[in-house]
């Protein structure tokens, strides 16, 4: 039987913690500190006392020169005045011999009707790092992308002119049997011109976007109706909605998005006319956007394999295409998600989270599919 209370064990638990942390009373005091705070003091030269307790941090901060000081300061006066209830900041720490960056995080408490501030800086180098390689990494695959496509375009490009010129110069002379060749190698050059341009435009999908902005749903909805005015008359589409929300997001991107989803909805209709419905469900900090069809569905099987670059369930003489319209959505929902180091429209909220949004399907036993898509509030939920 363990003869100590579960409270007193918390000290020393906290020391163990590969986390600088400090306790703060409502005036920016520290009160305590764990081994691994005192350990970064000590390491690089800090004037306070080895342990701090006693110093009020948000002086030490405050008559700092740096901007990060200044930062961390203005966040921790906001959160002793109680007009936040979390700061977060990220910055640099760096030494002669090595390149460091840290997450600081502060939240107050209450304990016995006190209030008291907790402080974490937590080592997010490594993390870091991997967003930096990311980032290059994703600009290389830009660079190569458009490399190829460049590169590519011109052959094909000289392909189809003298295929064109063959035809022309030669129709007198060529038998049924040559002019369907010619058509058929100029289909697929086409084709392929416009998997070339979808592949490159898949790969800007994050690099070349518009920075987010409040964007009107409705709107946007509006817009692509208008576009596909003609698609939708041909086919005798019916396309209804409920009143839709703003969100945060590019707008253009939101667009295509609509776009490829409601395209593919009038393609994959089956034998009846398309009638799609498109709703909206707030959860949390987040809407869901829904994108209903009666159309031929989708085997659930096949639900992942649909947002794959060039997977196709049917021939192209079925459903012409790329291949890469759902994989595009996908991309830019993703990007859609909750944004890294990001400050919500109308709040002073900072986000230093990344999560990235998500699109699903589900596809009803007799047909119909809906795709479902996350995009983030400009607003606090409602309580």
């Amino acid at each position: 039987m363990h003869s100590r209370e579960p409270e007193a064990l918390v000290p020393a638990a906290v020391d163990t913690l590969p986390i600088n942390f400090a306790i703060l009373d409502d005036e920016g005091t520290i009160l305590h500190t764990n081994r691994a705070w005192r350990e970064f003091g000590d390491a690089n030269d800090i004037e306070l006392s080895a342990d701090a307790i006693g110093t009020n941090y948000l002086e030490v901060t405050a008559q700092a020169e740096t901007e990060t000081a200044r930062a961390v300061a203005a966040g921790l006066s906001e959160i002793l005045a109680g007009e936040r209830d979390l700061f977060e900041f990220e910055y640099p720490c760096h030494s002669p011999d090595e390149h460091r960056w840290f997450l600081m995080r502060a939240a107050p408490f209450t304990d016995g009707g006190q209030r008291y501030v907790a402080v974490a800086h937590f080592d997010i180098t490594e993390r870091y790092e991997y967003q930096r390689r990311l980032e290059a990494s994703n600009e290389r695959l830009e660079q190569f992308a458009y490399a190829v496509s460049h590169d590519l375009q011109e052959p094909l490009r000289m392909v189809t002119s003298y295929l064109g010129l063959l035809e022309r110069r030669y129709a007198d002379e060529l038998d049924e049997n040559a002019d369907e060749f010619i058509a058929y190698a100029v289909d697929g050059a086409e084709r392929m011109k416009a998997m070339i341009d979808g592949l490159l435009e898949y790969s800007r999908i994050e690099t070349q976007g518009d920075s987010f902005d409040m964007v009107d749903l409705d709107a946007v909805l509006e817009d692509v109706l208008m576009d596909l005015d003609r698609r939708i008359e041909d086919t005798d589409a019916e396309i209804t909605s409920e009143p839709l929300p703003t969100v945060a997001g590019d707008a253009s991107q939101l667009r295509q998005l609509f776009q490829n989803l409601l395209d593919n909805a009038i393609e994959y209709r089956g034998e009846q006319p398309p009638r799609v419905r498109i709703s909206a469900t707030r959860d949390g900090d987040e809407w869901i956007v829904s994108v209903s069809d009666e159309g031929i569905g989708i085997e659930p099987e096949d639900a992942d394999r649909v947002f794959e670059v060039f997977q196709r369930l049917h021939s192209q003489e079925e459903h012409p295409g790329t291949g890469i319209g759902l994989a595009l959505c996908e991309r830019i929902v993703e990007r859609h998600g909750v944004r890294a180091n990001s400050v919500r429209p109308g709040s002073t909220d900072e986000r230093n989270e990344s999560v990235g949004g998500e699109i699903w399907i589900d596809s009803g036993p007799n047909g119909g599919t809906t795709f479902s898509f996350t995009l983030p509030a400009t607003d606090e939920p409602a309580d």
